[in-house]
Parts: C-alpha cells; sequence; structure tokens
C-alpha cells in the first residue's frame, strides 16, 4: 500500500550504527579479548533484518545497554551484573524488555536478540561457505544466463545491484522463499531479526535499503547518498506511475543530478516486472527457489545447534552469511565487480543511478 512508503523505510542486511557505550566498571574491562562479555558493540558484526515504524531495535542500545545484553547471553540474575561491575538501573532493564531484547522470567534475565562468541561465529561462517561451495553449481548456468539477459536489457551499469541486491537480496525476501521482516515475530516497535557475530568479514558492509518500490544497495563506503525524504518522495510518483514516466516537476527537480530522471522524467533506472513470468522472472524464481528450499532443508537443524528461537530467524540469519559466500564466488568469477560509487570513490552523483532499481510486483494488480 501507498502509505506504507511514507511510514515505513525497510532496510535489509542494514549495516547498525555504532552506539556510545559508557560507565563500564573496570572488572568487565579485563574480561578475554575473545569474550563476548566486556567486547565492544562496535567490534561486533551487528545485522538489523528488521521493519519499524518508530524505533529501531538499535535505538535501545543507549549508555550501557549492550554490556548488559552481552552478561545474560547466558542467563542469569541481577547479581551477575554486581559480579561483572556492570552499572545498571531497572529503567535499563525495563527498556531492554520493552524492546524485546531482553527477558525476564522469575528474576532470571536471558538476552533475546543471538549474540554469537567468536568460536561459534568462525564454524557458522564455515558452515556458510560450504554450503555455498555446494549450492552454486546447482545455479551457476541460470546465473549467466541472468547477466546475459540484464546486459540485453541495457541493464550493464547496475549489474552488480541487480544480481546481489535484487536477486540476492530482495526477491528472496517474500515469505513464499524466505521470510520478509514483516512476516516475523513482531517485537513491539519493529519487526525482523536483529543478531550479532562476534566479527566483521573482511570486505565493507553490504545491503539493500527499500523506498517503496524503489531499490537502493549501498555499502559503508558510499559517499553519495540522496536524502530518504526525497527517495520517498520520488518512490510515491514510481508507485502513481508503475515505473513510468514522472510527471511531477518537483519530484523530477529534488532527484536532478542523482541518475534517477532525466530533465524530463523518463525512468533512467531499470524497471523490473516480479511475478509477470517473462525471462528474467522466471530465472529470478527458479534460482532462489533453489536456494530458499537448500536453506529451509539445513536450517531444519542448524537453527537448534546454535539456540535460534526459530527456523524462521535460523534461516534469516543463516542465509545472511551463504549470502556474502555467493557474492565471494561471483567476484571470484568475475561475473559481477562492484562499482566504484560503492568503493567510496568519487566518481560523481550521477552514478547513484547505477545502484538503484524499481521493483513492480505484477501479482498485486
Amino acid at each position: 500500500m501507498l502509505n506504507r512508503i511514507t511510514t515505513l523505510i525497510f532496510f535489509a542486511t542494514i549495516a547498525i550504527i555504532t552506539m556510545a557505550q559508557t560507565g563500564t566498571h573496570d572488572s568487565i574491562s579485563k574480561q578475554d579479548s575473545n569474550a563476548v562479555i566486556g567486547r565492544p558493540y562496535k567490534l561486533f558484526d551487528a545485522t538489523a533484518f528488521c521493519s519499524y515504524s518508530s524505533f529501531h531495535p538499535s535505538q535501545y542500545l543507549t549508555d550501557n545497554n549492550w554490556d548488559i545484553l552481552c552478561a545474560f547471553v547466558e542467563p542469569g540474575t541481577i547479581s551477575k551484573l554486581y559480579s561483572l561491575g556492570v552499572p545498571y538501573s531497572k529503567s535499563q532493564l525495563r527498556l531492554l524488555e520493552v524492546g524485546d531484547l531482553l527477558s525476564s522470567d522469575n528474576g532470571v534475565y536471558t538476552t533475546s536478540m543471538n549474540i554469537f562468541g567468536k568460536g561459534e561465529t568462525t564454524t557458522m561462517r564455515q558452515q556458510s561457505k560450504e554450503f555455498a561451495d555446494s549450492i552454486f553449481p546447482a545455479i551457476e548456468s541460470e546465473i549467466n544466463q541472468l547477466i546475459s539477459d540484464f546486459e540485453e536489457a541495457g541493464y550493464t551499469k547496475q549489474m552488480y545491484s541487480l544480481i546481489f541486491s535484487y536477486l540476492l537480496d530482495s526477491y528472496i525476501w517474500d515469505d513464499e522463499r524466505l521470510s520478509s521482516p514483516m512476516s516475523c515475530e513482531d517485537h513491539g516497535t519493529w519487526s525482523g531479526a536483529y543478531w550479532a557475530m562476534f566479527e566483521s568479514r573482511p570486505h565493507c558492509k553490504i545491503g539493500t535499503n527499500g523506498y517503496g518500490q524503489v531499490k537502493q544497495n549501498w555499502t559503508d563506503n558510499l559517499g553519495y547518498w540522496l536524502s530518504s525524504n526525497k527517495l520517498v518522495s520520488f518512490a510515491q510518483e514510481v508507485y502513481k506511475t508503475k515505473g513510468g514516466k514522472i510527471e511531477n516537476h518537483e519530484v523530477i527537480d529534488a532527484v536532478a543530478g542523482w541518475g534517477l530522471t532525466d530533465e524530463n522524467g523518463n525512468i533512467l533506472i531499470p524497471v523490473l516486472h516480479a511475478n509477470n513470468n517473462d525471462k528474467i522472472d522466471l530465472l529470478s524464481k527458479s534460482i532462489t527457489n533453489k536456494l530458499s528450499d537448500a536453506v529451509k532443508k539445513y536450517c531444519s537443524v542448524w537453527h537448534k545447534a546454535h539456540n535460534i528461537s526459530s527456523e524462521q530467524v535460523g534461516q534469516i540469519i543463516f542465509y545472511h552469511e551463504v549470502m556474502w559466500d555467493l557474492l565471494d564466488i561471483l567476484e571470484s568469477k568475475g561475473l559481477v565487480s562492484m562499482p566504484a560509487i560503492l568503493k567510496g570513490e568519487e566518481v560523481g552523483k550521477d552514478h547513484f543511478g547505477d545502484i538503484c532499481f524499481i521493483v513492480i510486483d505484477d501479482s498485486e494488480k
């Protein structure tokens, strides 16, 4: 619905901003460098695959709330915070409960979000790489054909974003394949999954932002950002025209020079149609069906081994690791290459259109 465009910015595989951690006593700072307790939030690889209308889950990490969450990865009572030298107040605990990041039962607190330690993070990434290596031969020929079809459609400049953001990080999250944030458990002010791996992978963080039908690929290094308000306004016009020429001159002027439209309102970025059964759609469906079926089968057992609350959340966490391994394979084979704008190079804001595309879901007609 249109009003979702104006009330919700949906972040897939989003890099979480670092929150200031203050007031921690010396005893916690002397913990083993390989331990979760005492490790600053900024050193973790935290991901929120979520939708929200008021408070993002990371916004509950005020003061030293992250230290509290780390302390209760293994359940305990308030006395555990005393023994670790972690200061707290009742309002902090209540806030974390309101955000559904912490739960309590008869005075025993347990962290609700998954925070994975060093050994477990290493193991999970070994498992995801093995999975990606095993599944890639089954989808390689179709990915090659999809790349060829994108080239034929004139989408060469957006190839990296179409393969990563559209195929691997958008098309698959449709509930029929893997669950979207909005179909996940509700957490009061947000829905979806929020978790932290012990450390980041070597490459920069990559993700996809959605503004209604307009999608934008991003990295931590991206130096050109069109404001969310302007992207939302653009998305509203795209919704009205169903991906056709923009007639609203205020919106045309607002996005001028960013590679989204020309001066007459003609769309300059790919307009893809999901669920219309054209050759691009059929290939995307086939590839993501194979991926999601394999992920679901794998995670039926995997999520229990890593103490993840449900198969649904397990699939989200595991696939977010598999996704990076698949991208590594694609890049190593020379099938896709990251455009300069995503590397942070000063190529000009007009290249912003190289990392954007529009998705029209024809099943919603």
